[in-house]
This record gives structure tokens, C-alpha cells and sequence, in this order.
């Protein structure tokens, strides 16, 4: 299941940054990938549109075991050709999750109109959907619902404005984040400037500093919430434990190996791609299965102990007086 979400940036550089130096796998397009800092602020002063929005973010992720990083990279970049063609797009894969995902970085000026790329209400829903068209094409699994992130009505503007809000700048922080308990969790989300406020059995609430506002993690989606952000914990200590597992068997990548340049459409065999994706949703599909068979089966059983217990109390008892106790027979 690949999820999607954006952002504005007002600073592609920054962005890039923050995406390259984790990046297993990356690639370009409508630029050099190891020059795109400079070939998005080269084009940018072309058109004279320098200020404002420099940019935006989509984080682009798969569910777990779904794909290999290279076929993430792949699938960001056909992404991009998508919903941005005419744009210079700078895509970098993360695997240091359990959910392989990209960060796609686009420059936001059109490189054939110089117009800026246009980030409102409808533009999510045409990356969503392009994201779906693309997964369907491979045989991956699409989202039923967005119940994991909740915006508000006042928030939903800002994002058609194409601004940003606070809320979204801590649901980014805490994403960034590759915590294995609360203490090194809130230690990673001061430095974005975002503070846990309080944390009970069941709910957290953050501030963030620079607004002076809180929320609690239930508003802003069920993966910012304390179940969410525990589940997050054992997530990364499952991570890091086969990441550990597999460095005795896996040799390093080299440079060279981690960085593949396009200038266009990705030229990766696909069909080798299909019958690999293929096979992990025909897995899935399987496991899928028999966890509703088990399912069905254990509800089955609940539902006859119910029949029983109602069966049983429904049956008349004979009460016989001896020595002034009543014995039921």
C-alpha cells in the first residue's frame, strides 16, 4: 500500500539535504541528480521566481515488504513523470524505516510555461490518484481510506493555499524520527522544534515552540497518537535488528551503486520489476487469506460458546426443599 502526502518548502536546498544524505537510491528528472540544488536555483532565477515557495515534498511510502528501495526509486520517479513532467524533480529513496519511502523533491517553477507548480486541495487529490494509477500498473496494493491523518477544516485552507501549517510541520517532524522509546523521541523532536507536552496510557500532546500551540496526537491521525507512536518504537527496533542481521550476509553498496542518473523515464526491466512485485502480492494475497480464514474461524467458535451459554441459561432448573437447603437437579 503506497501512501502519499506534500508539503511547500521554502527551501529546496534544505530539502535536499535532508533527503540525499539517507538516500539508498536516487535519480533526476529533467536534471542531473547529483546537481540539482544548483539546476533548481539556476532555473528558478531564469523566470525571476525567486522568492515565496521554492518548492514542494512529497513523501511517497510503501507498506512493508512490499518493494525494494530500487523499486520505490523507480516507482517515485514514474510518479513524477506524472504529476509534474515539465518540472525538474529530484526523487530519494529511504529505507531506514520499516516502510521504504521517497522523498520527492519538485522545483517549482515549469520549465516550458515558468509558471510555479500549483500545491492546493486539488493537487493532492491528482497526486493520490496518480499514485493509485501508478500501483494498480504494478500489481500493488492502494489505500482504502487516509483515516491515518486528520487536518481540520482551518488547516485544509492553508494547504489550498498552498501555505503550511503547524500541525503538518509536527506530523514531519515526528516522521522524520527513528525513536525505539519516548526519552529518545522526545530527545529527536526538540531539535525540530517540536516538545512532547504530556503523555498518559493512552493519548501524547505536543507543542510546537515557534507557534506556542498544542495538540494532541489523536487530531492530528491515528499514527501520531500514543498506540501509533509506540507501534512506531517496535517498528524500528524490528529495523534495526534485521538491518544488523543482514550486514554479515550483505555486502556494501558502493557510491557508484547508490546513484542512478535519468534524465527521463526510468529505463529499469520492468518485467523483471512485475514478476518480483508480483510475487510479493501474490504472498500478501496468501497471508491475507489465511488470517480471515483464521478470523472467521475463531469468530465461528465465539459465536457458538454465545448459542451455548444462551442455551444454557435458557434451561429450566428443578428445586428440591431438603433439610432447608435448595439443591437444583
Amino acid at each position: 500500500m503506497a501512501t502519499t502526502k506534500i508539503s511547500a518548502t521554502k527551501s529546496t536546498s534544505r530539502a535536499i539535504n535532508y533527503a540525499e544524505k539517507r538516500a539508498e537510491e536516487k535519480s533526476g528528472l529533467n536534471c542531473d541528480i547529483d546537481y540539482a540544488k544548483s539546476a533548481f536555483k539556476a532555473s528558478r532565477e531564469v523566470y525571476g521566481k525567486t522568492d515565496g515557495n521554492q518548492g514542494h515534498v512529497i513523501i511517497q511510502s510503501f507498506k512493508p515488504g512490499e518493494v525494494t528501495p530500487e523499486q520505490c526509486n523507480a516507482l517515485g520517479l514514474e510518479l513524477a513523470e506524472k504529476i509534474a513532467p515539465d518540472h525538474q524533480v529530484a526523487i530519494y529513496t529511504h529505507s531506514d524505516t520499516d516502510h521504504v519511502h521517497n522523498h520527492i523533491v519538485i522545483n517549482a517553477i515549469n520549465l516550458e510555461t515558468g509558471k510555479k507548480f500549483n500545491n492546493n486541495k486539488q493537487a493532492l487529490k491528482d497526486v493520490r490518484q496518480a499514485n493509485d494509477v501508478v500501483c494498480r500498473h504494478h500489481g500493488l496494493s492502494i489505500p482504502n481510506n487516509q483515516a491515518e491523518m486528520r487536518y481540520t477544516q482551518a488547516e485544509q485552507n492553508l494547504i489550498d493555499k498552498g501555505k503550511s501549517s503547524w500541525k503538518n510541520d509536527i506530523r514531519l517532524a515526528v516522521d522524520e524520527t527513528q525513536a525505539t522509546d519516548m526519552e529518545s523521541f522526545q530527545e529527536q523532536l526538540r531539535p525540530k522544534g517540536i516538545i512532547v507536552e504530556r503523555v498518559t496510557d493512552k493519548t501524547i500532546t505536543y507543542r510546537h515552540i515557534e507557534a506556542d500551540k498544542k495538540v494532541r496526537g489523536s487530531k492530528l491521525g491515528d499514527i501520531y497518537d500514543k498506540g501509533g507512536i509506540t507501534h512506531g518504537f517496535e517498528t524500528e527496533k524490528q529495523r534495526r535488528r534485521r538491518k544488523y542481521e543482514s550486514k554479515s550476509t550483505t555486502p556494501e553498496r558502493t557510491p557508484t551503486d547508490q546513484s542512478t542518473h535519468r534524465q527521463s523515464r526510468t529505463t529499469l526491466n520492468w518485467s523483471s520489476f512485475d514478476q518480483s512485485t508480483q510475487a510479493l502480492f501474490n504472498e500478501r494475497k496468501r497471508r491475507e487469506r489465511a488470517e480471515r480464514a483464521e478470523r472467521e474461524a475463531r469468530e465461528q467458535d465465539d459465536r457458538a460458546r454465545a448459542a451455548r451459554a444462551k442455551q444454557i441459561e435458557s434451561e429450566p432448573t428443578i428445586s428440591k426443599r431438603t433439610k432447608g437447603f435448595d439443591l437444583e437437579l
